[in-house]
């Protein structure tokens, strides 16, 4: 349905409207998000504490107000920008709160259209809260009535989001979510009524009388919004949204006139109709960075076309000189610009937030949205009370009432007949006051019959879905600590000398044990020689023989000494003389045999002792024989013991020497690493200065040409309106064309240095970030996945490596930063040239067909010079190319080489360890054995 007509805007005659007031800007700068933390991006804008002042590279700009970063709080937004302009409304002035900013700038956050759920993070929740909170205070006094609508401009087209009669789409497959108008419904049209104001012809306007009412409508709305994911933003708005808030007012009926008869008492009772406008704007995008293509692309057209034609608006009213001139301004260029046409240089008191990111990264859009919202400072408003036009003409009686009394108090002579005429004019001005209020009455009676609020609640199509919400986190990198991977090593090489110390300590113990043994078997076998020196079978047939020889020596003498015995007996039977001797003879000789036979006795026991003692040294010989088996078993046993322990220690030490070996091969293989990525850091950097030197050669170059054509000499000598001859002027015009060739070219080299260096700073960022992920992992002592994309790499490197490639990373990140800020300081002020000469004409220097004629020609023969040096500058290329090829080839032969002889060398290396662990284990069983 339309909308219905609104109060006519009166000047109030008691002065408080109609009196001219800026715009107002605030800033306000978010935090950095986590993605561009990721990136390693670096905060590139700067608030000056205690002053509204932002600064990003050489520029400088002072707003109202600055928010977030070193600035104002963000909590304080709320109640010294827009309170001011809900506490007008109730005084019966428009306002209007205008966020913009960049895609992914935090607009929709800042501004609250994401509500839902009761979530009142924003302006438009705390705008619902205070109006309800002031209109409970003045309900006794005053009648309110509240009106919502909530459209959006899409592919500029107006869009209503609180139709009933639309229904609510899920995410189609392009990413797109929004609204679909049924067949046949008429689109919304833009109308203008004859007293100048902009409203909605097809538009819902609902009424509502709480808090909880109007944000369902407002999460009505924001639920059908369109949006769609980009590169930039996972919830991109790609639609303008204007929630627009309408409050009518009217105080309780009083008498025309107090009881001391003072008109002033009756101006009290009049009827206001205000109207706050909350806009979020869709981000200006830039194609590149966001990714877009189809319908997303076209949607970023619109919206920057949309954005452009507002941008020409507030440059068209913020240049004082256009404004005094009073030049055309583009309202209609766009639908959003015809829309705001009351909020910028209108009938409204303006606030626009510009909201910026501080990312390095995003230099230059910031840039560009500070320049955009310091010309908004300088547009004027002229907003005014907005009232009933009954009450206006009202008003005006009361205040010719109020006139004529006086000047009749001042006269004090009136003759009696222009007294009477004083009076009946004064009674006809009361009944005619009477009636009007009567059919005003009427008229209120008739707008209560056919109220919104009669409408069925339940023909409306309220669809839940998911807000839009976008939450800050923040990571922060820890630091590696080094401390853990020395005591690891530590642990290593402490575990390695106590493997080595434990198999000197086993293998000397076992050496003094097989030497103790051998030492005891060398005393056991010298005992078995002193015991066993003769042979025990000879000496025993030896003592036999003796023994036998012995007792036939005792049974001779016994024999000889029986016949002796006898031989006396018979010579004492004979004669005395001769047998005295021969007895004597035989007496001593008898004597001798039995001294013979007691030796062959005594002989004989010691033969039986020495038989006993013989055999007491078998069983001695025996018992040492078996212990010499003993200590020989166990000899063995101990030698076998040493040659498993020397063995194993072989497989350990050759094992360990392989480890050694490959240890010294990751060593150098590190060192190479190290070395290799001290190259590359060194390269990187030499290349990232040259290009960063490079970046500021052309965008000195740049500044220099931007200021140069600002003393152009073509523009101050047609600018006389004379030039001094023909030759000087047509050299002019070359000069004039040469030097905007070379500006275009220069552009053109910074913008696409500007592309290069961010995804240079890009790539730099993610290593960063994956670098830093890994370092965090690795000091919790968790295994980094290396199946993700980059982190095979970065687990490969040692720490030390790792903490220096992030050293040098965040140096030229840092680098890159100052370039980027830099070279997008000069693009923003080329595109602000560029949108000037668009303004006014680039070809306005021509002032005749010769003069174009002579640009023509002159243009031909750079255009073929410039595709001669092309077509040399290609051959030259091809040459290139294929010396190229050449070195590649050459390049690939030398590596393929050097892959054989590094395999050769670590098969020498190996067996040369394998003979060397052989040896030693070789010379140590042979040692102990």
């Amino acid at each position: 349905m339309d909308t219905p007509p609104s109060p006519s805007p009166v000047s109030s005659p008691g002065g408080g409207g109609g009196e001219d007031c800026c715009v107002k800007v605030a800033v306000h700068v978010r935090p950095l998000i986590a993605d561009e933390k990721a990136q390693g991006c670096k905060d590139c804008v700067t608030v000056v504490p205690g002053k509204p002042q932002v600064q990003i590279g050489t520029h400088s700009f002072t707003f109202d107000h600055v928010y977030g970063s070193t600035g104002s709080p963000s909590t304080a937004m709320f109640e010294e920008c827009v309170a001011p302009l809900v506490d007008g409304l109730f005084q019966g002035y428009n306002a209007t709160v205008l966020a913009y900013g960049q895609t992914g700038s935090g607009k929709t956050y800042t501004m609250g259209t994401g509500f839902k759920d009761g979530y009142q993070a924003g302006i438009i929740p705390q705008v619902m809260s205070v109006l309800f909170g002031k209109i409970e205070t003045l309900k006794h006094q005053t009648e309110f009535q509240l009106h919502v609508s909530f459209i959006e401009i899409l592919k500029e087209e107006v869009r209503d989001l609180l139709d009933p009669s639309c229904l609510h789409k899920a995410e189609s497959p392009n990413g797109h979510s929004g609204k679909v108008n049924l067949p046949g419904k008429p689109p919304i049209q833009i109308r203008e009524s004859s007293n100048g104001v902009i409203t909605l012809a097809g538009s819902t306007e609902v009424t509502v009388g709480s808090f909880k009412e109007m944000a369902a409508y407002l999460e009505q709305g924001s639920l059908s919004r369109a949006t769609g994911s980009t590169n930039m933003n996972n919830q991109s708005s790609r639609s303008h949204a204007i929630f627009t808030i309408t409050v009518e007012q009217m105080r309780k009926t009083n008498p025309l006139f107090a009881g001391d008869g003072s008109p002033n008492d009756g101006m009290n009772d009049e009827y206001l109709c205000a109207k706050l406008h909350l806009v979020d704007l869709a981000g200006s995008e830039r194609a590149k960075r966001t990714g877009s293509d189809g319908l997303r692309f076209k949607e970023g057209i619109h919206i920057n076309k949309g954005l452009l034609a507002l941008g020409n608006v507030i440059s068209a009213l913020g240049d004082e000189k256009k404004r005094k001139e009073g030049l055309h301004v583009p309202y209609r260029d766009s639908k959003l610009t015809r829309l705001l046409q009351d909020s910028l240089g209108g009938n409204s008191r303006t606030c626009m937030i510009a909201c910026i990111s501080p990312a390095d990264i995003n230099a230059e859009e910031t840039l560009n949205t500070l320049k955009y919202a310091n010309r908004a400072r300088n547009i004027q408003n002229k907003p005014i009370v907005n009232r009933d036009p009954m009450s206006s003409e009202m008003l005006k009686m009361r205040q010719q009432l109020e006139y004529l009394q006086a000047e009749l108090c001042a006269r004090g002579g009136f003759s009696s007949d222009e007294v009477q005429v004083l009076k009946e004019r004064i009674a006809w001005l009361e009944a005619t006051n009477e009636d009007l209020c009567r059919e005003l009455h009427v008229y209120r009676s008739r707008c209560a019959a056919v109220d919104p609020r009669e409408i069925d609640a339940q023909d409306i199509c309220s669809v839940k879905g998911e807000g839009l919400k976008r939450s800050l986190c923040s990571l922060e990198a820890s630091d590696y600590q080094m401390v853990e991977t020395v005591q690891s090593d530590a642990r290593e090489i402490d575990e390695e000398v106590a493997k080595e110390w434990e198999h000197t300590l086993l293998q000397s113990t076992m050496d003094k044990e097989l030497h103790e043994l051998n030492r005891r078997l060398e005393e056991k076998e010298s005992e078995m020689k002193l015991v066993g020196g003769f042979d025990t079978a000879a000496l025993k047939q030896h003592f036999g023989k003796k023994i036998m020889e012995m007792e036939d020596e005792k049974r001779v003498v016994q024999q000889e000494r029986d016949r002796l015995l006898a031989e006396i007996a018979n010579l004492s039977a004979g004669s005395d003389g001769h047998a005295q001797k021969l007895q004597d003879a035989h007496s001593q000789k008898l004597k001798t045999l039995e001294t013979q036979i007691l030796d062959l006795k005594k002989k004989q026991e010691s033969q039986v002792q020495l038989l006993k003692q013989k055999h007491k040294s078998d069983e001695a010989a025996k018992k040492l024989q078996e212990e010499i088996q003993s200590i020989k078993a166990q000899k063995v046993q101990l030698q076998h013991r040493m040659k498993q322990e020397a063995e194993q220690f072989r497989q350990w030490k050759a094992s360990r020497e392989k480890e050694l070996l490959q240890l010294r091969k990751e060593g150098r293989r590190n060192e190479y690493e190290r070395h290799k990525l001290q190259a590359i850091n060194q390269r990187q950097k030499m290349v990232l200065q040259r290009k960063t030197e490079e970046a500021a050669v052309a965008t000195k170059r740049l500044k220099e040409l931007l200021e140069g054509r600002k003393s152009s000499p073509r523009d101050n000598g047609l600018s006389n309106g004379h030039v001094t001859n023909g030759q000087s002027n047509e050299k002019s015009l070359h000069r004039w064309l040469d030097h905007e060739l070379e500006v275009m070219v220069n552009i053109h080299e910074v913008r696409f240095e500007y592309e290069k260096q961010s995804q240079v700073r890009t790539a730099l960022g993610e290593e960063l970030a994956v670098l830093r992920q890994v370092d965090e992992l690795a000091s919790k002592g968790i295994t980094p996945p290396k199946g993700k994309n980059g982190f095979a790499r970065a687990t490969s490197m040692s720490p030390n490596a790792r903490m220096s490639r992030i050293a040098s990373l965040e140096s030229m990140l840092s680098i890159s930063s100052n370039s980027l800020v830099a070279m997008a300081s000069q693009l923003s002020e080329a595109e602000e040239r560029e949108r000037s000469l668009t303004s006014r004409g680039r070809w306005n220097q021509l002032r005749s067909m010769g003069e174009a004629k002579s640009l023509l020609q002159h243009m031909f023969h750079s255009l073929g010079d410039a595709r001669c040096q092309m077509w040399e500058k290609d051959m030259e290329i091809k040459e290139i190319k294929e010396q190229f090829k050449e070195l590649v080839n050459l390049l690939r032969q030398s590596e393929t080489r050097r892959k054989e002889i590094e395999k050769e060398l670590r098969l020498r290396e190996q067996a040369v360890a394998i003979a060397l662990a052989t040896a030693a284990s070789v010379g140590l069983i042979s040692k102990h054995s």
